[in-house]
């Protein structure tokens, strides 16, 4: 498409968009005008609420993406290593991000990394993020496939998302603020699981060889934990092979599967999932 066409579809998108009256809508017309700014082809809108599951109202999916992969799985406790997920709630970031602003240098070697980017071809990925009172956390995200032939995100696209972050700050809080107006009721699903990620393996790991754990899990290199755990190189390694010999696995890909299935029978009887599949 010209400028001008692309423009045009813009322009009508947010025209739908004042006119809708329920979120849902506004968030689809601010995707789908985005979309046709920069060429992408992969979306999605979550809200993060602190006591339940995350809610993704709207996806749409790259022709290899499975709705059980991106969708089930991820709500059922994948999205606790999402670099964006993680950004609002470990560095309380909000604002425009992309995918290689937030990630750890060792993301690319995560088993979430290969599920989400690799496999679903999902060659660049923006998010706008904001952070509600309370602890809500709302998302929306652009992406693009790789096999496009424009690879990343080019300045000129960038900036042009950037640009459009007050109207979409402003529809995110007020999808936050009708969610909390709407006083959910739910089992504390988002809590539960963040417990169940901090205790992972503490019932068969010291303290230092969780936090190699979860560093590892997260996507962070021996190099970076070294650093930011005030350790030598070789006592990560050291850690990390205990902790692979402990949990008899080999890989972190064995590592995150080892976790998912640790939650899918992890009752909270135990502060540890991992002693639910010893039961």
């Amino acid at each position: 498409m010209s400028v001008t066409s692309d423009l045009t579809h813009w322009h009508q998108c947010v025209a739908n968009l004042l006119d809708s009256e329920s979120d849902s809508q506004r968030i689809y017309e601010l995707l789908r005008g985005a979309e046709s700014l920069v060429s992408g082809n992969s979306s999605m809108a979550i809200l993060y609420p602190v006591d339940s599951a995350p809610e993704i109202t709207h996806h749409r999916l790259l022709a290899n993406e499975q709705l059980s992969t991106q969708v089930d799985r991820y709500i059922e406790g994948a999205y606790l290593f999402d670099p964006f997920y993680r950004a609002a709630v470990d560095d309380e970031k909000e604002g425009f991000y992309l995918l290689r602003e937030v990630t750890p240098d060792a993301f690319s070697q995560t088993e979430y990394f290969r599920m989400y980017y690799r496999e679903a071809n999902l060659g660049d990925e923006a998010c706008y993020l904001v952070r509600g009172e309370g602890g809500i956390i709302a998302s929306l995200s652009i992406g693009r496939a790789s096999d496009l032939g424009k690879g990343r995100f080019s300045t000129q696209e960038v900036a042009l998302l950037k640009s459009l972050l007050p109207l979409a700050q402003s529809v995110l809080r007020k999808w936050i603020r009708n969610y909390a107006s709407a006083e959910h009721q739910q089992e504390t699903f988002g809590k539960r699981l963040e417990k169940a990620l901090e205790n992972f393996g503490s019932s068969l790991l010291t303290n230092r060889e969780c936090e190699v754990l979860h560093m590892t899990m997260r996507g962070h290199s021996i190099k970076s934990m070294a650093e930011k755990l005030d350790a030598s190189i070789d006592t990560i390694k050291t850690h990390r092979k205990h902790i692979y010999s402990k949990l008899d696995v080999t890989s972190q890909s064995e590592l995150f599967y080892l976790f998912i299935s640790a939650l899918r029978h992890h009752t909270g009887s135990d502060p540890d999932p991992l002693t639910s599949l010893e039961k």
